[in-house]
Parts: structure tokens; C-alpha cells; sequence
């Protein structure tokens, strides 16, 4: 009758390290991107944006986080010449035009197909 509770015991104890043991690591599982893009602070400055420039703040964080820097600047070109931009998102823009433009000249260029 002793050897039920202990063995329950046993159970919970070994559930209980194997919980601890698979907890996450303190390593962040965040992609990197390229230096120079702070996309955070950009999206920052478009917190209270129209629906339009949101949806071009959705396109440059597409296209940085998939390296399609292209459709990125394309979508900035389209956000800087909104004229109701205030001057932090204009200078939000400016920044992340800078910062795509630095990492498209350190990126390899792609093997022709």
C-alpha cells in the first residue's frame, strides 16, 4: 500500500524535471536582419497611420524579413511621397531606405538562373 504513493511520487517527480529540462533557452529564435534596419523602431513611427501606409509598413516588413529588398524600397517609394507623413515617419523612412540600400551593396549577389 506504501509502494502506490511513492511510485506516484516517482512519476510526478520525473514529469516535473522533464518539464524543467525542455523549458526554452534564453537564446533569442528572433530572425536577424541585416545591420542597419531597426524595422521595430520604423513600425514604431507608423503606430498611428492611415490604412494605406499600414499596408505599405506591412510590405517593407515583408519584404526585409524575406529579403526582398526590392518590393521593400518599392513600398517606401510609395510611403515617401504620401504628403501627410509626419516628419519622424519621414525621417523613419529615410533611415530604412539607407539601411535596405547598406544591405542590398553587403548581400551576394544572386547566381544567375
Amino acid at each position: 500500500m506504501n509502494k502506490i504513493p511513492s511510485c506516484l511520487l516517482t512519476i510526478l517527480l520525473a514529469g516535473l524535471l522533464a518539464l524543467v529540462g525542455c523549458g526554452k533557452s534564453g537564446k533569442s529564435t528572433a530572425q536577424s536582419l541585416p545591420g542597419g534596419i531597426d524595422l521595430p523602431k520604423f513600425q514604431q513611427a507608423f503606430v498611428s497611420a492611415t490604412p494605406d501606409q499600414q499596408a505599405n509598413v506591412t510590405k517593407v516588413g515583408a519584404g526585409i524579413r524575406y529579403g526582398l529588398f526590392s518590393d521593400a524600397l518599392a513600398a517606401l517609394e510609395k510611403l515617401g511621397s504620401d504628403t501627410t507623413l509626419t516628419e519622424p515617419q519621414k525621417q523613419a523612412v529615410s533611415n530604412m531606405v539607407e539601411g535596405i540600400k547598406a544591405a542590398m551593396a553587403k548581400a551576394p549577389a544572386a547566381a544567375p538562373q
